[in-house]
């Protein structure tokens, strides 16, 4: 039997309303965000939405917008209707938040949908009631100028769709996410969302964004942020809020990208805050950021997504090195801070710090004396020794706390030879199968000549900071002028220590070991890509590579302080983040930063004595660098109990 060709039909309108719908109109929220969106491309300052049951039964949004006259709102409700762009060239520099002229017609055919609108030139509105696609009445009505729209019963024209809608409480969540992200990307914008007659928020105007984190997020989120001041650089510019070094949060939720003040999804975000918080969050945990990214629209693609959640960067790489770099440079900042807590005209831990014009270009540092920052501040102990030397007591010696000037940019004061090489100097080199090993040179600062030079190291002595005493030798406590802090032990001197070990790194070639056995290693044909483009990098971090054939190569000496048996899954873990972030890892990556944070891993605080001397020395030490928050591994070092908190405690 021969096959007969099918008949080719156009479908009609109503067909095509309810496909576009299916992808335009996913649920609820869907409905929100295309009627919010076209309340902002209506100029509107305040917008009002009401939902209820989760939005599957009542959605209704109200703006002070534009309005539309009788035509523009019957046109509105056909096919492909749209005021935002006129000629295809208009698709490569999108400005409008909607464009595509779909959501109107799409949402009309799915639910009983009742539009009322007003200009501000006309003395009476129109309502049009549309019912599942088909208009039932147009007539006029008295209103305020804007556009109010009632969207009921969702889905009553395709009822197998509301089957998949999950419960009402998920389905809410949706929507108030959602209109959360519009009110932190808008701060032009006034945004009342109602569930249920129920406030669940209400943004004000004109807001900085910590006070908008509050009001839309609540404290519990913007307690943990520090405003990240305006960045500019080659066209782009970044600002908003990012977490503090030494908190994390459960889960990635709170990285938020604002694209020319369009919430969307942006791995060059997300990469870029999360190799930037790679110290800063343990593992398994999550930073948070919201970053506001301003972009010639010619380099943004929105149109790639139905529902414009996502978007093409041309430049994607580009932008996610700025956003490293911008946001690195604020943590810095901020934890140069840290050397102020215990100052009473200062902010506690969480102090802002904004950037802007010339001082926010941070592609150079200055390098010369006259740029050496501040001399990091040093707590002082409990006692004054200038009170007991006046009161003929005795002054503690404090010979073992040498000063060291940084060539590059810092002042600190080093901390005791017992605690800064002889944990580190007893290491023996890793390995199972290690020979002809070269023990690395780890840096280090002479002690004090003498007691000159002691006496100099007590002078920068904070006045506002004194040493209290050591809690089961885990934790040093501090009193300021403003409160308590704790001191993590085991954190300060893997952060102190790391700091030390990158610092010998710098300074020189990273040493290795040659391996009796070498190591076969095979790739994949994706995988042997990347790592011959890397091969150079891992090279010159103490790697000897060896061709073996196709794919195929043999690691014949590996870091000093890598252990034989975790040698391949080193390799293969900067293989696979090569090929997920596309691109070449550059050698301060492997050698640098990594090598460091292996090598502190294995040394212990087990001969730390925690008294008044190594404590307060470890601290300045700590403050003297630029991560003191928190620890390689992203655990926090400082931890503090404000004045009004221990007040609260005790019921005053």
């Amino acid at each position: 039997m021969k096959k007969q060709p099918p008949e080719i039909r156009i479908l009609t309108d109503d067909v095509a309303n309810k496909i576009a719908a299916g992808e335009v109109v996913e649920r609820p929220a869907a409905v929100v965000k295309e009627l919010l969106e076209n309340s902002i491309d209506a100029g509107a300052t305040r917008v009002e939405i009401q939902f209820r049951h989760g939005g599957k039964t009542f959605i209704k949004v109200v703006d002070d917008g534009c309005g539309m006259t009788r035509q523009q709102a019957l046109t509105s409700l056909e096919p492909h209707a749209t005021s935002k762009i006129r000629a295809p060239e208009d698709l490569f520099e999108i400005t409008s938040y909607g464009f595509r002229g779909e959501a109107v017609p799409s949402i009309a055919s799915v639910s009983r949908f009742v539009m009322r609108t007003k200009p501000e030139a006309q003395v009476v509105g129109t309502e049009i009631d549309v019912h599942a696609g088909t208009v039932n009445a147009v007539r006029d009505c008295g209103m305020a100028s804007g556009t109010e729209i009632t969207v009921e019963n969702l889905f009553c024209s395709v009822p197998a769709r509301r089957k998949f809608l999950k419960s009402d409480n998920v389905e809410a969540s949706h929507i108030i996410r959602l209109c959360r992200l519009y009110a932190l990307a808008l701060p032009d914008l006034s945004i009342t969302l109602t569930e249920n007659a129920r406030v669940v928020f209400r943004s004000e105007r004109d807001l900085k964004i910590l006070d908008r984190l509050e009001r839309v997020l609540g404290a519990e989120i913007s307690s943990k942020m520090f405003e990240l001041g305006r960045v500019e650089r080659g066209g782009m510019s970044v600002e908003g809020a990012v977490l503090r070094a030494g908190e994390s949060f459960p889960t990635s939720r709170n990285i938020c990208a604002f694209v020319n003040g369009r919430p969307v999804e942006c791995r060059a975000v997300y990469s870029a805050v999360k190799e930037a918080y790679s110290q800063f969050v343990p593992k398994g945990r999550f930073a948070a950021a919201y970053i506001f990214i301003t972009l010639d629209p010619k380099t943004v693609d929105v149109n790639v997504h139905p529902a414009k959640l996502q978007v093409r960067l041309k430049d994607e790489f580009g932008v996610r090195d700025f956003l490293f770099a911008a946001i690195s440079e604020a943590l810095r900042r901020e934890n140069a801070r840290l050397a102020d807590f215990g100052k009473p005209d200062s902010d506690t831990f969480g102090s802002s710090c904004a950037v802007s014009g010339e001082s926010a270009r941070f592609a150079h540092v200055p390098d010369s004396d006259s740029a050496v920052r501040k001399p990091a501040f040093v707590p002082k102990h409990a006692f004054s020794p200038r009170a007991e030397s006046e009161q003929g007591g005795v002054v503690p010696e404090v010979r073992e706390v040498g000063v060291a000037v940084s060539s590059a940019k810092a002042r600190s004061v080093e901390l005791p030879r017992r605690v800064s090489e002889r944990d580190i100097a007893d290491i023996e080199p890793a390995g199972d199968c290690a020979a002809d090993v070269q023990k690395p040179e780890i840096a280090s600062v002479p002690p004090a000549k003498d007691n000159a030079v002691a006496r100099d190291a007590a002078r920068v002595v904070a006045e506002d900071w004194r040493y209290l005493g050591c809690f089961k030798k885990r934790y040093a406590l501090f009193e300021t002028a403003k409160g308590l802090v704790l001191m993590s032990i085991s954190a300060a001197l893997r952060r102190v220590r790391y700091e030390e070990i990158l610092c010998s790194l710098r300074g020189g070639e990273t040493p290795s070991q040659t391996l009796l056995i070498p190591l076969p290693l095979r790739f994949e044909r994706g995988d042997d890509e990347y790592f011959s483009a890397n091969r150079k990098a891992f090279e010159s971090c103490g790697f000897a590579v060896e061709d073996f054939g196709r794919a195929f190569y043999r690691i014949t000496a590996a870091p000093l302080w890598l252990k034989y048996g975790d040698v391949e899954n080193f390799v293969r873990d900067f293989v696979e983040l090569a090929r997920e972030e596309n691109r070449t890892l550059k050698k301060a990556a492997l050698s640098e930063e990594n090598f460091a944070k292996t090598l502190v891993g294995r040394c212990g605080a087990a001969n730390f004595e925690c008294d008044a001397q190594s404590a307060t020395a470890l601290l300045a030490k700590l403050l003297g660098g630029d991560a003191a928050a928190s620890s390689p591994d992203g655990m926090p070092t400082l931890k503090e109990i404000s004045e009004a908190e221990i007040a609260r405690m005790f019921c005053r």
